[in-house]
């Protein structure tokens, strides 16, 4: 269900309440119609901003239409108000003036505008993909508790009833706007704490002032009192039960962060042991491995075979970085981008006469020493370019540029798309080294880059931003 369905549901609900209460004070008539029909005035204006005119036209492409439709608004409430008071007049002092009750109509329309374009902007921030229908729907279940609690208390005490009714919806509406959407934002952010203690009072102000103010509206509305009042009790109640909930919230909320670290760290382990199985299975007998080579590159060099040769000899440096460098937790990024250039030379031995083939490289020249990154973390990239991007018979192109810019490694890679290929033995497992990668990016720099990947029938694009720099 949309938000928008949720909230004329809420403004339903209350219209009927209203509806309820007005029968309640008064014994027909004239005075009652009228009342009925400035309620069902507001509610059908209300509902309407609510369905159709915010969804629609709320946007900077559209806001000067926005505009034009608020002061319709403005004026046909007012003038349909001011009908309704000729055709069915109430004494002045009992019933608010037309316009005055269509600009109160109007200012909350706007606070209800201002409220969803920061709830929209808070749950950009957030990693819930639902986090408004959450929060919607828990706050009409603990609304519904509300209401269940006060009916059948109102019969024995309507001051009880009104505060242990409303009791459940201002904890929740605390809870939920201090863990879903504040301190989120304001830890994303790195806020200073006192910043943090100021807006979580002003959070608790706002939800006092507009609670209290909906238990005395109840009060009013149900007593048999001439002018019922809590005398401020409801103020005191709400201030002490937001005093006592706050820092339950906060303790809360960073206990669960510090679970999720904790969970996040296990999970790291759980793949860096697994990997490093992964790697003490493929180092059986690495030697035997490294003499048979050599054996091959000596027999290469007798025959006169120098591309072989020299192909041999880079596949073994090659293999000599996977099976040392690659236990390591991180190496300097010059050893991986010396990595990426014996690759890609390797490469290049097979494919160097064809013309219909282009490789262009930008990788930096100088001693990046100071710089250290995770092992074979961006030679998968590059590896599936030369994969799926080459055709022997078909114009190809590979583009890789690599550049360093304030502590941040930019990686693109632009290539052709070749897999249809009948004699390729792996046509159907492309795309399982870039989903190893990703899981290691997530897992080693979850918070610190970002991967950008795009395709098509005949092209292929990645572009990788990874934060290289020393945290602080």
């Amino acid at each position: 269900m949309k938000s928008r369905w949720i909230e004329f549901f809420i403004i339903s609900s209350v219209y009927l309440f209203l509806l309820i209460t007005i029968a309640h004070n008064n014994d027909g008539g004239y005075k009652q119609l009228a009342y009925q029909l400035h309620t069902l005035t507001v509610y059908v204006i209300s509902g309407f901003y609510i369905l159709y005119i915010y969804p629609v036209f709320f946007s900077i492409h559209k806001m000067y239409k926005w505009i034009v439709w608020i002061a319709i608004i403005f004026v046909t409430e007012a003038l349909i108000h001011l009908g309704v008071q000729q055709w069915y007049p109430v004494p002045l002092n009992q019933i608010i003036p037309p316009f005055v009750l269509s600009a109160i109509v109007l200012l909350g329309i706007l606070t209800y505008t201002a409220i969803k374009a920061v709830i929209k902007m808070l749950s950009a921030t957030a990693n819930k993909e639902s986090l408004l229908i959450k929060t919607s729907r828990e706050l009409l279940i603990s609304q519904a508790v509300g209401i269940a609690i006060l009916i059948p208390v109102f019969q024995v005490n309507e001051y009880i009833a009104v505060l242990t009714g409303f009791t459940i919806p201002f904890c929740y509406t605390l809870f939920a706007i201090h863990h879903y959407y504040l301190l989120p934002y304001l830890d994303k952010n790195e806020t200073p704490k006192a910043i943090h203690i100021v807006l979580s009072i002003l959070v608790n102000l706002l939800c006092i002032v507009f609670f209290s103010s909906l238990m005395e509206i109840m009060l009013d509305g149900f007593s048999a009192k001439r002018y019922p009042s809590f005398n401020g009790f409801n103020i005191f109640f709400c201030m002490l039960l937001g005093t006592i909930l706050t820092p339950i919230i906060y303790i809360f909320y960073y206990h669960q962060q510090k679970q999720q670290k904790q969970i996040v760290g296990l999970r790291k382990e759980l793949g860096q042991t697994s990997s490093d199985l992964k790697l003490l299975q493929s180092q059986i007998n690495p030697h035997f491995l490294f003499n048979a080579m050599n054996t091959l590159y000596g027999i290469a060099l007798r025959e006169n075979a120098d591309r072989t040769a020299v192909g041999i000899q880079k596949l073994g440096d090659m293999m000599r970085f996977m099976l040392h460098e690659n236990q390591q937790d991180s190496i300097l990024l010059i050893r991986e981008i010396e990595y990426l250039k014996e690759y890609i030379e390797l490469q290049k031995l097979r494919i160097a006469d064809l013309p219909s083939i282009q490789i262009t490289t930008n990788l930096p020249e100088d001693q990046l020493d100071t710089h250290y990154i995770a092992p074979m973390l961006l030679i998968p990239f590059v590896e599936n370019a030369f994969k799926h991007g080459i055709s022997l018979n078909k114009l190809s192109w590979i583009r890789i540029q690599l550049f360093i810019e304030n502590d941040v490694l930019k990686l693109s890679i632009y290539n052709s798309i070749h897999r249809d290929q009948e004699n390729d033995p792996e046509r159907d497992n492309h795309g399982i080294g870039l989903e190893n990668v990703k899981s290691r990016l997530d897992l080693l720099y979850s918070d610190d880059h970002q991967l950008h990947i795009e395709e098509t029938n005949t092209e292929f694009f990645i572009f990788l931003t990874l934060y290289i720099g020393q945290k602080k």
